[in-house]
C-alpha cells in the first residue's frame, strides 16, 4: 500500500525517545496536579496554575493516547502495539486519578468566591469548566454520600452488564431455512441483513427466530431493565433533580423541553411514516406490509464500485457549498495523511475520526471501493472538520463537544453528499434508491429512535408515579407505540411487542433522543447551506469553531437551531415529505 493512503504518524512522535520523553513530561504533570489538591480555594492564582497545568497535560496526554491507539489499530496483532497501548491505558487512569479531586473541590467553595475568581482574565478560557461545576452544586451531594454512592456505581451497571452478556453469550437462535433447504445460522448480528432479504420466507423466519429468544425469557430482561429504571429514579431524587429525564437531559447540556417538544412534534407528522409504510407496500404489491417487511429494500440497485481517488472528488465537489476554506483543508487532509484508508489484515473494523489538539485530526477508514464508503469518508470527515475548527480556535479543555452536538456536522456532510448524487444521477432507477436511501436514514434516526424515546419516557414516568411495571406492561406499552407510528398499512406482528427487549441503548437511559435531535439539526443546516442563504456557512463554521466552549442549545441557536422550537422540528418534516414526495412522482412517472 502505498505511504499516502496510510496515517504517518511520526507527525505524532519522530521515534520512540520522543514518546518516552513525553511520557515522562506527563508523570512530571500528574505530579505538579496532585500538588495543587486543597488549595483550589485559596486563591485564583492556584486555580489559574491548576488548570494551566491541567491544559498542558491534557494535550499531551491526547498526543501520547492517539499515537498507542493508532499503532495498535493499524495492526491488532502486533504485540508491541498491544503492550504500548495497554501500557497506556493504565497511565491514562492514572491521570484521571490524579485530577478527580478538581470538580469536587471547585463545587466546594462559595459561587461569590468563584464570582471573584472569574473576574480575572486569566480565568475566561476556563469559564465554561467552572460555571459548569457551579450549576451541578445543587445536585452534588455530601462528601459521605458521594463515596457510598461511588462504591455502588459498579453494582449499580451490573443490570446493563448482565444484560450484554446474556443475551450476547447465551442466546442461540433457531436457524433459517432458505427456499432450496439449505440451513442458514441465525445471529443478532445477522438479523438485519436477514431482514433485508428479497425472499419473504427468510425475512419472516428470522424476524420470528429472533424474537423467539426474547419471549422465552422476557421476564429476566424485564427484571434487569426496571432495576436500571429504578436505579435512574432513585439516585435522580436523591441528587434533587425533577426527574430521572431532568436529571438526563441536564447531563446532555439539554431540558426536558426538548424532549418533550421532539416527541410532540413528532407525534404530529406521523403521518409521514404512515405514508412511507403505505408506498412500501404498494412498491412489495401488498395492501399491506409486515413488521419484517419494513426494512427490505425494493429500490436498491447493483453497487458500483467506486475507486478512491473517484470517490475523493466526489466528496470534495459535494462538499463544495461549504466553501472555498473548508474544501481546501479537505483536500489538505487527503494529501497530508490525515486518512488510513484501505482495509488490511488485522487492521481495526469500522470508521472512526479523532481530532489530536495540537496536530489535526486523523481517519480510520476501511475502504473497499463500495458507494456507502464514499459516505462513511464524508460522514467521517464532517467529525474531523468539527475537530480541527475547534482545536483551531479553543484551548483543549474547551475544544471537547458535547454528545448533543457530537453528531450534527457529520450528518449535514452526509445530507450534502446525498443531495449531490440525487441531483447529479440521470437514471431514474438510481435516483430512487439514492432517495429512498435518505428516506431511510432519516425515518430509522428520527422516527424510530423517537419511538425509543416515547417508550422510556413512558416507563421511567409510571415508574415515578410508583407504578408496578410486569413484562406484559411494559409489552403492552412498546406494542400501542408500534401501532401508533407504522399506521393502517403494517400488520403489527404479536413478536414486535418484544422488540423493547433487545434495545441495550435503553440500558443507557434516555440515550436514544439525541439521535434524532441531532439529524434533525444536521437536516436544517444542511437544508440553509443548500438553499445558499447568506453568510450562513459562515455562522455554521463559526459554530463548529466554538467546540464546547458554550452549551450545546446555545451552540445550534448560533446556526438558527433552537431545539426547544416546534418549528425546528417541523423543518426536518418538511425535508422528509419533499424527498417522500419527489420518490413518489418518480415510481408514478
Amino acid at each position: 500500500m502505498e505511504n499516502k493512503y496510510n496515517w504517518d504518524l511520526t507527525e505524532i512522535f519522530e521515534n520512540d525517545e520522543a514518546l518516552e520523553n513525553s511520557i515522562s513530561e506527563l508523570y512530571s504533570l500528574i505530579g505538579k496536579i496532585k500538588q495543587f489538591k486543597g488549595k483550589l480555594a485559596n486563591n485564583v492564582d492556584e486555580m489559574f496554575n491548576c488548570f494551566k497545568t491541567l491544559e498542558k497535560a491534557l494535550e499531551l496526554q491526547e498526543k501520547i493516547y492517539a499515537y498507542a491507539m493508532f499503532k495498535y489499530h493499524q495492526d491488532m496483532s502486533n504485540q508491541d502495539a498491544i503492550k504500548l497501548y495497554k501500557r497506556i491505558e493504565t497511565l491514562t487512569t492514572e491521570f484521571s486519578e490524579a485530577e478527580s479531586f478538581m470538580s469536587p473541590e471547585i463545587s466546594k467553595i462559595s459561587d461569590e468566591q468563584l464570582e471573584e475568581y472569574l473576574k480575572d482574565d486569566r480565568m475566561k478560557e476556563y469559564e465554561k469548566m467552572v460555571r459548569d461545576i457551579m450549576k451541578e452544586k445543587k445536585h452534588i451531594l455530601s462528601e459521605e454520600v458521594e463515596q457510598v454512592l461511588a462504591k455502588y456505581s459498579e453494582i449499580f451497571s451490573s443490570s446493563e452488564n448482565t444484560y450484554d452478556i446474556f443475551t450476547n453469550t447465551e442466546f442461540e437462535y433457531p436457524s433459517i431455512v432458505d427456499e432450496e433447504g439449505f440451513e442458514h445460522k441465525m445471529s443478532s448480528a445477522m438479523f438485519s441483513q436477514y431482514l433485508m432479504s428479497k425472499s419473504e420466507s427468510i425475512r419472516k423466519q428470522a424476524f420470528e427466530s429472533m424474537y423467539s429468544l426474547y419471549k422465552k425469557h422476557i421476564n429476566t430482561i424485564t427484571e434487569l431493565y426496571l432495576s436500571r429504571v429504578k436505579q435512574k429514579v432513585i439516585s435522580s431524587k436523591l441528587r434533587n433533580y425533577e426527574s430521572s429525564l431532568d436529571a438526563a437531559t441536564n447531563h446532555d447540556d439539554s431540558n426536558v423541553k426538548v424532549y418533550e417538544t421532539l416527541l410532540k412534534e413528532l407525534n404530529k407528522n406521523l403521518y409521514l411514516n404512515h405514508e412511507y409504510i403505505k408506498l412500501k407496500a404498494k412498491l412489495l404489491n401488498k395492501e399491506q406490509v409486515h413488521m419484517y417487511d419494513v426494512y427490505v429494500n425494493t429500490l436498491d440497485v447493483e453497487d458500483t464500485k467506486i475507486e478512491y481517488e473517484d470517490a475523493k472528488q466526489t466528496v470534495l465537489e459535494a462538499l463544495a457549498p461549504m466553501g472555498e476554506e473548508y474544501v481546501n483543508t479537505l483536500k489538505h487532509a487527503f494529501e497530508n495523511n490525515w486518512l488510513d484508508v484501505y482495509t488490511n489484515d488485522n487492521k481495526m473494523s469500522g470508521a472512526y475520526s479523532m481530532g489530536v489538539h495540537t496536530l489535526h485530526p486523523f481517519v480510520l477508514l476501511n475502504y473497499i471501493n463500495s458507494s456507502r464508503d464514499v459516505s462513511t469518508i464524508a460522514h467521517e470527515l464532517g467529525h474531523s472538520m468539527h475537530s480541527f475548527y475547534a482545536s483551531k480556535n479553543q484551548n483543549i479543555i474547551n475544544a471537547n463537544y458535547t454528545i448533543m452536538v457530537a453528531e450534527v456536522a457529520s450528518t449535514v456532510n452526509e445530507i450534502l453528499l446525498a443531495n449531490y448524487l440525487i441531483n447529479k444521477e440521470n437514471d431514474n432507477k438510481k435516483k430512487m434508491a439514492l432517495i429512498n436511501e435518505q428516506l431511510d436514514m432519516i425515518r430509522s434516526t428520527l422516527i424510530r429512535q423517537s419511538m425509543f424515546a416515547e417508550f422510556e419516557k413512558d416507563v421511567h414516568g409510571k415508574i415515578e408515579a410508583g407504578e408496578s411495571l410486569t413484562s406484559d406492561n411494559l409489552n403492552d406499552i412498546y406494542f400501542e407505540l408500534v401501532k401508533k407510528y407504522f399506521g393502517e398499512s403494517c400488520i403489527i406482528d404479536e413478536p414486535i411487542k418484544y422488540e423493547w427487549a433487545r434495545i441495550p441503548h435503553f440500558y443507557r437511559c434516555f440515550y436514544v433522543y439525541k439521535y434524532a435531535t441531532g439529524i434533525t439539526s444536521a437536516i436544517v443546516i444542511a437544508s440553509k447551506i443548500l438553499a445558499g442563504e447568506p453568510g450562513y456557512v459562515e455562522k455554521y463554521i463559526n459554530m463548529l469553531s466554538q467546540g464546547g466552549a458554550k452549551d450545546s442549545l446555545t451552540l445550534l441557536r448560533m446556526v438558527d437551531v433552537d431545539l426547544e422550537k416546534e418549528e425546528t422540528y417541523d423543518e426536518a418534516f418538511r425535508y422528509f415529505e419533499k424527498n417522500l414526495n419527489e420518490l413518489k412522482k418518480l415510481i408514478e412517472a
